[in-house]
């Protein structure tokens, strides 16, 4: 076929055309599709990175508005509704993390109730770590105390108790700093006085040379009269006539007046630095008497920090080591046998739980109070640590031993304890233990009486066990 301008047209089948047609929309179609199957990947993609994070927050999580949410979200997921929605229902979730409030399951119980056990061990603790500082430092010192405690006690997670450990470390080189200063006030008060004692010394030996000056001066005295006498001797001798003789007496006699007037004023300037000087010593010595008195305090204080447990105000387990140590040295050179009892409240952290923990250290300090009028003052008690007490039975067999702890236990068992007009019921588990010819260290003796204690929470508590060998 030609065309007007003298070319020629191509000769086409009928319907080709329109199959090419088809065949592009067709191909078209198919990568429209494609795109949209890749974006909806890729929103799949980042929805499950968002998702991951929100889930691994809420593993740590136990919110009722969270447990609601998740619901959701879970539902959207199981329908597979639109993306949007499923994204809606994520950034809900999201929220509700964020702003979590405590939440209950259909039994009463929290979902992470082993996270708050956990934490519950952790508070408890960080609180016993914090009562070791506790003195009186200042209210500046006791404010900062008690709001740490006070921020410890308010924290129901992990990772809100694990947050205060700056401010516990703080808190102890703070109490640390504050013992080396009142350490080197005891020190330089020290030095004070040996600077004191130098200073009497000194005034010692002064008044001691000032003796010898006096008995110098007398023997100066004797001698100056001795020798106006002897010239009145002589002049006796010489003199032709009465009267030169007695211008020589007379001024012999004026001389040795002069002399005993010079004399007794000396004495009299010597007396009076005596008295001075005396009276400066006993200025000094009352000073010295004062100082050593302070000394003495501080030390009583030092020890008391160093050796005293401060809630219980029995031994802490520095003193019961040193002891134990010379209990076990007397046995190994002299021979001198002891037991040892070592016992612990029963279900004490229940109490502190559920009564706080200013019940529980009232509990111990008035268990302490009770114990004390049944042993002997041979007998050594101390806090070995937190709800437990160790006491030592110097020249004791464990059979007496054994009677004392069932004592005792009986005593805790009977007594009723009484906070805030609530009664709190107490129980506790003894272990008892003797020293054998075996036990070549502290370690080895505690580790029976260690296990002793845990035998007898075993086999049901408030009981007394016993670990021969």
């Amino acid at each position: 076929m030609n065309d007007p301008n003298g070319g020629r047209i191509a000769e086409t089948e009928p319907g080709k055309n329109e199959q090419r047609d088809g065949e592009k929309i067709s191909r078209g179609n198919s990568l429209r599709k494609a795109i949209e199957d890749q974006e909806t990947a890729e929103k799949l993609r980042d929805l499950l990175k968002r998702s991951t994070v929100a889930l691994a927050a809420l593993a740590r999580n136990d919110s009722a508005a969270v447990c609601e949410r998740l619901g959701a979200f879970k539902d959207s997921v199981q329908k597979a509704t639109a993306i949007e929605e499923i994204e809606k229902n994520l950034s809900a979730l999201k929220n509700a993390i964020i702003k979590s409030e405590p939440c209950e399951t259909g039994n009463g119980q929290t979902p992470a109730a082993g996270a708050n056990g956990h934490s519950k061990d952790l508070q408890s603790i960080f609180l016993g770590l914090i009562s070791e500082f506790d003195h009186d430092f200042g209210e500046e010192y006791s404010g900062r105390l008690a709001s740490l405690r006070e921020k410890v006690e308010q924290s129901l997670r992990i990772e809100d108790i694990l947050g205060l450990k700056e401010e516990i470390i703080s808190i102890a080189q703070a109490y640390n700093q504050m013992i080396n200063e009142e350490r080197n006030l005891v020190t330089d008060l020290i030095s004070e006085i040996g600077n004191g004692l130098l200073e009497v010394e000194r005034q010692y030996l002064d008044s001691m040379n000032q003796s010898g000056q006096s008995h110098s001066e007398n023997s100066k005295f004797n001698t100056l009269l001795e020798n106006h006498v002897e010239d009145m001797k002589k002049s006796a001798q010489l003199s032709t006539t009465l009267a030169e003789f007695k211008g020589l007496v007379l001024s012999r006699l004026a001389s040795i007046r002069t002399a005993l007037e010079e004399k007794r004023r000396f004495e009299a300037l010597r007396q009076e630095r005596l008295k001075e000087e005396m009276e400066f010593l006993n200025q000094n010595l009352n000073r010295m008497k004062k100082e050593v008195d302070q000394v003495r305090e501080k030390r009583k204080a030092l020890e008391k920090e160093i050796l005293i447990d401060p809630l219980t105000g029995v031994a802490n387990r520095r003193a019961l080591r040193e002891r134990l140590k010379s209990e076990l040295y007397r046995f190994q050179r002299y021979r001198q046998f002891f037991s040892m009892i070592l016992f612990d409240v029963d279900r004490f952290k229940v109490i502190n739980d559920q009564y706080g923990h200013w019940a529980g250290d009232r509990c111990l300090k008035e268990i302490t109070k009770r114990i004390k009028p049944i042993l002997r003052e041979t007998d050594f008690i101390g806090r070995w640590g937190g709800d437990e007490f160790l006491v030592i039975f110097p020249g004791t067999d464990l059979e007496s031993a054994v009677a004392v702890a069932e004592r005792l236990r009986k005593l805790i068992q009977n007594t009723r304890f009484v906070y805030h007009k609530q009664e709190i019921s107490l129980t506790v588990s003894i272990g008892v233990a003797e020293i054998l010819d075996s036990d070549q260290s502290q370690e080895m003796v505690f580790n029976r009486v260690d296990k002793a204690m845990y035998k007898a929470k075993k086999t049901g508590r408030n009981k007394v066990a016993v670990i021969r060998n």
